[in-house]
């Protein structure tokens, strides 16, 4: 299996006043066709980017059946379970597996795009030109180089400034498909789960009770929660922690505000809660993440 990976050392990338850390299984590259069928479920927080070079792969499942030919791309969103995968014998293909948190941590204002379109799309599948699909493989080779024959004096900031290219590319793609199905119906479900996103990427504190978000809505947070699930596998709570935890990885890697202006900017009540609230989702206090310590 070419299950290809970084060091055990975390790195950081830098641009354009962004910093974003990245852990162990956070991006992973796939180029054997007779390990696909192990990518699914795919592990929790991971995103499978496919391209099909030649051939093409037949998936069925309860609740959809569908083709996955040669010059197309296939983006699947996290813990998506199918019942059966079948390909061609000249099957060919090459897959990205990227964490929730590393997109949205590279993406940032583009993420709501890549969420509406990866959860609400479903199987979300479109065709590229013939250059495009040449600039998917060199995005992919350089982004494997990249993994598995670093030099430990070379930045880790150029990689994932390559996955932010990479991903940047797919989002113009993205936003087009998002423009054609502005013209499609949509459920008054799926609508509701858009707003949702919407909501709370454009919330400025996004650690709000659920009763918040679905008093917008004008539904219950039963019911909110109940959508969510059904659209993304995560819970509504799930998506406000997630957002939250990358509005407090971002203002204290890179800004200049101290940490008790940073627990108020996020709608924490006191100091105490915010460090109590980091350390257990990160392992470290503020000041020691904001700082690098272990």
């Amino acid at each position: 299996m070419a299950y290809l990976t970084k060091s055990d050392s975390p790195g950081c990338v830098d641009f354009d006043n962004l910093i974003v850390d990245y852990a162990e299984d956070d991006l992973s590259t796939h180029d054997k066709v007779k390990d696909i069928a192990r990518l699914y479920p795919l592990r929790p927080m991971s995103n499978l980017i496919a391209l099909c070079r030649r051939g093409q792969l037949r998936v069925k499942s309860s609740d959809s059946n569908f083709e996955f030919r040669e010059g197309e791309v296939f983006i699947c969103p996290p813990n998506v379970d199918f019942d059966d995968i079948n390909f061609s014998d000249d099957f060919e293909c090459r897959i990205l597996c990227i964490s929730d948190h590393l997109i949205q941590g590279v993406l940032r204002n583009k993420a709501d795009v890549w969420h509406h379109a990866v959860y609400i799309n479903q199987p979300n599948i479109f065709s590229i030109s013939a250059v495009s699909q040449e600039e998917f493989k060199h995005y992919y080779t350089l982004i494997r180089s990249k993994l598995t024959n670093h030099d430990d004096a070379l930045p880790k900031e150029i990689l994932l400034s390559v996955v932010r290219a990479f991903l940047l590319e797919l989002c113009h793609y993205l936003e087009g498909t998002r423009n054609i199905d502005r013209g499609q119906k949509l459920s008054q479900g799926k609508l509701l789960f858009n707003k949702f996103i919407s909501l709370l990427s454009s919330s400025d504190v996004k650690r709000q009770p659920i009763t918040v978000y679905a008093s917008e809505l004008a539904i219950t947070p039963k019911y909110l929660t109940m959508l969510c699930l059904k659209y993304s596998n995560k819970t509504a709570s799930e998506w406000v922690a997630q957002y939250t935890m990358e509005e407090i990885r971002f203002y204290l890697k890179s800004s200049n505000l101290s940490i008790k202006e940073i627990s108020a900017k996020l709608g924490f009540s006191n100091m105490s809660h915010f460090g109590s609230y980091v350390r257990k989702r990160l392992g470290r206090s503020p000041s020691e993440y904001r700082h690098g310590k272990s």
